[in-house]
């Protein structure tokens, strides 16, 4: 059977859901996963990425079924009238804050450590400056251009690193065997929360597939021309999706064998510094300033996008609760409105709690809370909203998102329960 090479034309979407996920998730957590438990939380990782691929599948597969966002699904959720859209309001706000304080922060601490010359504070708003004016002039077509190459760059330097400092087969046991090591939780929480992204970045992805072009306008569409966009669709998710999780898997194995020996742990201000040793422990003084250019990339491009999904989102929410679709509209004076008002509350608290590690893992622990709710909410929509049985999800697909949404659900009660119960 011949390859469809045609497919490569379509990519887009599935990379930029990479390039939120190769960022805080991997340089942060998955190396303190390995510095701190060693070779302990690699299962984790692989499971993670597994048990929540279908909530991100559901959502290229919703849009080539019916050419809409899955806000336009959300509205039509059981229960009281478009709960789920002012539930995901009230989630996106909150998220939002926290993220450009952590991701900004985390970005501008590789600054400091390679550039310095300026505070964290100081350095923050110059990214901020500089983010908000590539979304001014670019958009959804600069984000795919800058990912790619970014991601690109990122994965190459860490298979060279992971190359020359790989783990022994004798750690292979412990990779596989299901434990939750003494002290764990909150990191657990916030992998299982925001690798290799949060489950409401799915919402991203219907938009950046309806903004790019391909699922627009197909109400008259064959059964067979749908199966072709959601087969294209498909690829485009698997490819960045197989690339988050083979880079996160290389950073756990990496923090394991470099930082973990030597009790490094990346944390606090000094976080930047911590990481690149998993790069110059193994090659060289010499790599010092290309790990903090690659980090700094993939961290850039995270907040790039991050910055953008947010008020797209909001505004496609606000275009769904006036009664209209949320895709169409394009960018007007709520984007902005948006961005700026929650880039004022990142950067504060950025200001009252200058240590975007931390901030990284209380984000991903809070996004837990309410990852089965969108979890739940993109498998209903799949199952009850997709008439045609071609593009709806297998039932190995449907039982998998079963053991993701009771699995999150287990892990954000015992959260709740370790950090509330005793009060």
């Amino acid at each position: 059977m011949a390859l469809d090479f045609s497919v490569w034309r379509h990519m887009g979407p599935g990379l930029l859901l990479a390039a939120t996920s190769v960022g805080a998730s991997h340089i942060l957590m998955s190396p303190e996963a390995g510095a701190r438990f060693g070779f302990q939380l690699v299962w984790l990782v692989v499971i993670t990425h597994l048990i929540k691929y279908p909530a991100f599948e559901f959502a290229p597969r919703y849009v080539a079924a019916r050419g809409e966002s899955l806000l336009d699904a959300y509205a039509r959720a059981p229960g009281p009238e478009k709960w789920a859209i002012w539930l995901g309001l009230a989630d996106m706000t909150i998220q939002a804050i926290g993220l450009i304080a952590a991701l900004v922060g985390l970005t501008a601490s590789f600054l400091v450590a390679s550039v310095g010359g300026l505070s964290l504070p100081l350095w923050s708003l110059v990214l901020l400056s500089i983010l908000l004016l590539l979304l001014a002039l670019g958009h959804y077509r600069a984000l795919r251009l800058v990912n790619v190459g970014l991601l690109l760059f990122l994965a190459f330097g860490t298979v060279i690193a992971f190359s020359a400092a790989p783990p022994n087969w004798t750690d292979l046991p412990q990779m596989a065997t299901p434990s939750m090591p003494g002290g764990s939780l909150l990191l657990v929480a916030a992998i299982l929360g925001f690798m290799p992204t949060s489950v409401a970045v799915s919402i991203w992805q219907s938009l950046w597939s309806l903004e790019q072009g391909r699922f627009r306008e197909h109400a008259e569409l064959s059964s067979a021309e749908r199966k072709t966009l959601l087969r294209r669709g498909l690829f485009d998710l698997r490819v960045g999706y197989g690339l988050s999780a083979g880079l996160a898997v290389l950073f756990v194995c990496l923090g394991a064998t470099v930082l973990h020996p030597r009790g490094l742990v990346p944390q606090g201000t000094d976080v930047a510094l911590n990481l690149s040793r998993l790069y110059t422990e193994v090659l060289g003084e010499w790599m010092r300033p290309i790990v903090l250019l690659m980090a700094f990339a993939a961290l850039f491009t995270t907040c790039y996008t991050m910055m953008d999904g947010f008020p797209r989102s909001f505004i496609a929410a606000r275009r769904v609760l006036r009664g209209q679709t949320a895709a169409g509209g394009g960018v007007d004076r709520g984007y902005w409105t948006f961005l700026l008002s929650v880039t004022f509350g990142g950067m504060a608290i950025l200001a009252l709690l200058p240590d975007p590690a931390m901030l990284v893992k209380g984000v991903g622990a809070f996004g837990l809370l309410l990852s089965p709710i969108y979890f739940t909410l993109n498998l209903w929509a799949v199952t009850r909203l997709v008439s045609s049985p071609e593009l709806r999800p297998s039932r190995a697909l449907v039982a998998l998102s079963v053991i993701g949404i009771v699995s999150m659900v287990a892990i954000a009660l015992l959260l709740l329960w370790t950090t509330f119960g005793n009060l």
